[in-house]
């Protein structure tokens, strides 16, 4: 089953990096997340890290409106931490969201 969460980042301050927890894996179960979106901010980067490894440091531009949604292919196991969160290269300091697709069984 697919299945999304979102979070919301609050206020990203210039020249710094918000990082919230965003999903974990229980026990009896594994979870492999499928994509990825927010919202295309200019200087704004989403980071997103499985158990303190980065596996994405991308400008928030790539999710557009014409396609808002990043692929992903990360594998969850039982105990794993997925965070994610934005590094702010400018002055813009808003909060923003993060949603994740994923699913689970797999």
């Amino acid at each position: 089953m697919l299945r999304y969460k979102r979070i919301t980042i609050p206020t990203v301050h210039a020249g710094t990096e918000t990082i919230l927890e965003i999903l974990t894996c229980p026990k009896g179960r594994k979870y492999k997340i499928v994509t990825i979106s927010t919202a295309p901010a200019a200087s704004i980067y989403l980071r997103v890290y499985k158990n303190a490894e980065q596996i994405v440091d991308a400008a928030s531009l790539i999710c557009t409106t014409g396609s808002p949604l990043l692929p992903m292919d990360a594998s969850l196991d039982v105990g794993d931490v997925v965070k994610a969160g934005f590094y702010n290269d400018g002055v813009v300091e808003d909060a923003k969201e993060i949603t994740i697709g994923y699913t689970d069984g797999m």
